[in-house]
């Protein structure tokens, strides 16, 4: 099934980053979220001009997934500026991936393994949280939260802590996560809090 991406290190030039507030909202995909307060947005200009652009339908929304193989970045936001600050950032990232007509049963299963595949890029790979059916905005969904070793291109071992949210609605899914170090700054509480303030729906 779909690869998941749980951390970006390179920012494009189609990334526009500016100090987060207040609420993120596709219309389009019909997801909100309230953003972290004093984070840094990294938005997806040219995702955000394309939907302009065309008929918002259910047909041309999924042609725009399939066309950027199977995911697109909504939005991004990072606790420090990544151009500037060294060792581990505290993130979350929001994409909307392809689902197609999966029941819920397929659609866990496709995610759990999903997650495992983990174990064959990061050895000590092992999950803190299992991956488990929740409700978010009265839709059921999945997540799970794991803990693994990266290192950098200089050879530093990075400890990550990565949650990730499977949110599936219409033919496409939200996923998103929320990463954070396994030592030091802990942003569990902040994540919580945000969780709850998704609604999938919307079209304001």
């Amino acid at each position: 099934m779909r690869k998941i991406i749980l951390l970006v290190f390179i920012i494009t030039n189609s990334i526009n980053l500016v100090y987060s507030q207040k609420t993120f909202l596709n219309k389009e995909y019909e997801f909100e979220i309230q953003e972290p307060e004093n984070w840094i947005e990294a938005s997806n200009k040219v995702l955000l001009k394309n939907l302009e652009k065309f008929e918002v339908n259910e047909e041309n929304l999924n042609k725009l997934i399939s066309d950027n193989k199977g995911s697109v970045l909504l939005t991004s936001f990072y606790k420090y500026d990544p151009k500037t600050y060294a060792g581990i950032i505290p993130t979350i990232q929001i994409n909307v991936r392809s689902k197609g007509k999966s029941d819920f049963e397929q659609f866990k299963s496709g995610m759990a393994q999903s997650a495992n595949g983990f174990k064959k890029y990061f050895e000590d790979f092992e999950f803190i949280n299992e991956i488990t059916e929740i409700e978010i905005s009265g839709i059921k969904c999945v997540y799970f939260i794991g803990k693994f070793t990266m290192k950098t291109q200089n050879g530093q071992e990075m400890k990550v802590r990565s949650r990730t949210y499977a949110i599936p609605y219409k033919n496409y899914f939200f996923q998103l996560n929320f990463t954070d170090g396994q030592i030091g700054e802990d942003c569990t509480k902040e994540f919580d809090e945000l969780v709850k303030t998704i609604k999938i729906g919307v079209k304001k």
